[in-house]
């Protein structure tokens, strides 16, 4: 039997979207990063003489358009405000994102803030820019700072960089604890096997419609 050129592109064009589908749905794609900064004196321009030290971490997630972050400054004296900066390392510059301000009673000792940033939260030169923001930050060029009545340029700092991967676990020789079974298998191979599976039926079901529907369209033109 001759197959038609129309049903050879058809079968061709479902094949394809559903191999273009597949890598997602079996291998996923990351969505999110992770950064962080470890403040202190001695990053200050210039270098502050201080025993203050304080972490911001943050999880930036590009699909949402949101950077999730957190500050934590246990011990310093008389903190007035936080933020993040625009500026490469041993350079200052201008307020990007607003972190922490002293209520109104006054500076305080201890810093423990957490929050959800956007582009409408963003300021100075890269106000409503999250892309630019986005861009900075990943290049190195976004800092935390904290400010003191003392300091008032800021009394520690540190460029915000890209996490540092965890180490890879390290292999024992204990013997393994027995696996769970079920008809054959242990539960972990079982569910990874049935994930799979699903996305090899979905891509041969949506490859098996696209044909159907080729060979109804060639059938209808005869």
């Amino acid at each position: 039997m001759k197959i038609s050129k129309k049903r050879w592109i058809g079968a061709g064009l479902a094949l394809a979207a559903g191999a273009a589908l597949l890598p997602a749905v079996v291998l996923g794609q990351a969505t999110t990063s992770k950064f962080e900064a470890r403040l202190t004196g001695a990053n200050e321009v210039p270098a502050v003489t201080t025993t203050a030290t304080g972490t911001f971490t943050a999880t930036l997630d590009e699909a949402a358009g949101t950077l999730t972050w957190t500050l934590s400054v246990p011990t310093i004296t008389n903190a007035t405000a936080a933020h993040l900066h625009a500026g490469a390392a041993g350079a200052n510059g201008g307020i990007v994102l607003p972190l922490f301000a002293a209520p109104t009673a006054g500076p305080v000792g201890t810093i423990n803030v957490s929050g959800t940033a956007r582009a409408a939260d963003l300021s100075g030169t890269l106000a409503g820019n999250f892309a630019g923001f986005v861009t900075a930050l990943k290049a190195g060029t976004i800092y935390a700072n904290v400010h003191t009545t003392a300091n008032a340029g800021g009394e520690i700092r540190a460029q915000v960089v890209a996490a540092a991967a965890a180490p890879a676990p390290t292999t024992t020789t204990a013997a393994p604890a027995p696996a769970k079974t079920g008809n054959g298998g242990p539960d972990a191979v079982k569910s990874e096997s049935g994930s799979r599976n699903f996305a090899v039926i979905s891509l041969i079901a949506v490859s098996l419609v696209a044909i159907g529907g080729a060979r109804i369209l060639t059938a209808r033109k005869r």
